[in-house]
């Protein structure tokens, strides 16, 4: 991927474009990556697209692509960024291929500038599931409107019918955090390390609110150092037996009841775990027991391992 991700405007807005190819994003003239466009009111008449009035020049733009294809199968990616380049306009004839937004009145069209697309792209399951604890929190929490996702019968989704949406500062880092662990494991492979007992990677990616959860809670990883040793918990591996000084002290901790799959309400500052509740583990250990969902039990991977 490129290995450039933007970061955050310090005096622009963050949108997000979620579309999808099947009518050619509009057509000749009106590709994807080259504009942002849509009716100025639904089919009910209604003001449904107001948000394609705010966008000002030099806006960043993340786009999500619905049907991205990688090989034979189609999946929602997040697949690359671009810039407002100038404002809104109305049009009063629709685009070349305009799907099923034909045959309205008028039409909004925004201009875009320098379309780079994100190499590989990351498809937009990972980002719901590796920061599913922190969007559903802002969605609880703030309340906003034009937000690209929402819980829906208790599943974190995108936002249906929400064409262009803003992008908090929180979400952005979120997406941005993706990036950059994937562009760091292809440019250099194994060179993602950490030695504070706080990261894990879980099918190459955090899982970030158990990270959070022991960034924030420093005195509790060392207390369980202190309580179980540096010693793998499942398969005995010891990283200064190993690797000498450059691996002693070092061994990651790990939440029995990961955070990642709680109630999101439970996710506050006020929740306190004791050294009981967390065991230390491998690396290699801490991926296997993240390798299902819900996370497999410490008893689970020591049955299944084969050394």
């Amino acid at each position: 991927m490129a290995l450039s991700f933007p970061n955050f405007p310090s005096t622009n807005d963050v949108f997000i474009e979620t579309t999808e190819m099947s009518h050619g994003h509009g057509g000749p003239g009106w590709e994807f990556g080259t504009c942002l466009w849509s009716p100025m009111l639904n089919r009910a008449g209604h003001d449904a697209y107001v948000l394609m009035r705010a966008p000002v020049p030099n806006d960043l733009v993340l786009h999500i692509l619905k049907d991205h294809k990688e090989g034979d199968q189609q999946s929602t990616h997040i697949v690359g960024h671009s810039f407002i380049r100038s404002p809104v306009k109305t049009v009063d004839s629709a685009p070349p291929s305009p799907g099923a937004w034909g045959g309205m009145t008028r039409y909004y069209r925004i201009d875009l500038r320098d379309y780079t697309p994100f190499e590989p792209s990351i498809p937009l399951e990972i980002l719901l599931q590796d920061f599913e604890v922190e969007i559903r929190t802002e969605i609880e929490s703030a309340r906003r409107r034009y937000y690209p996702f929402t819980v829906n019968a208790g599943i974190l989704r995108l936002n249906q019918g929400q064409y262009l949406t803003y992008c908090t500062p929180l979400l952005f880092q979120h997406i941005k955090t993706l990036f950059e662990i994937d562009s760091v494991s292809v440019a250099t492979p194994g060179a993602l390390r950490d030695d504070s007992a706080v990261y894990e990677f879980g099918e190459g990616r955090r899982m970030s609110a158990e990270r959070q959860f022991f960034a924030r809670n420093p005195a509790l990883v060392a207390a369980a150092k202190k309580k179980h040793g540096f010693v793998c918990q499942i398969c005995k591996f010891n990283f200064g037996r190993a690797y000498g000084a450059l691996g002693e002290g070092y061994i990651e901790a790990h939440h029995l009841n990961p955070l990642s799959e709680r109630d999101p309400s439970t996710w506050t500052d006020k929740l306190r775990t004791s050294v009981n509740e967390v065991c230390v583990l491998c690396s290699n250990c801490h991926r296997m027991v993240h390798r299902r969902r819900p996370a497999l039990s410490i008893d689970e991977v020591r049955k299944v391992l084969r050394i």
